[in-house]
């Protein structure tokens, strides 16, 4: 699913993709993002992948991940779960954002 096109960032994993690298801290900010399986499919993807889609992308700056989400469509996907920024100083941005309680 996510291609990461965008200088500054570096896809480290991704299930569905077979892609699973070391976790590299000299880019700052992570992204990570969980999808339902898809609809059609889903028997044969959680047997391959397991119950959900995920990926972790790093980049050296917030606006290189909000690139990749945006350039990626992943706030409006339709098997959207969740996407967790996390950067320096304790920053941390979720979408859709938890619920006030």
């Amino acid at each position: 699913m996510p291609k990461p096109i965008i200088p500054g960032i570096k896809l480290i994993r991704h299930n569905a993709g077979g892609v699973n690298l070391p976790d590299d801290p000299s880019l700052p900010f992570k992204l990570e993002g969980l999808f339902r399986p898809p609809e059609f499919m889903v028997m044969a993807f959680i047997g391959l992948c397991g119950g959900r889609e995920e990926f972790v992308v790093r980049g050296m700056t917030k606006e290189a991940l909000d690139e990749f989400v945006e350039t990626n469509n992943f706030r409006t996907h339709p098997r959207l779960i969740s996407l967790t920024v996390t950067g320096t100083d304790g920053f941390v941005e979720r979408f859709p954002p938890l619920p006030l309680t």
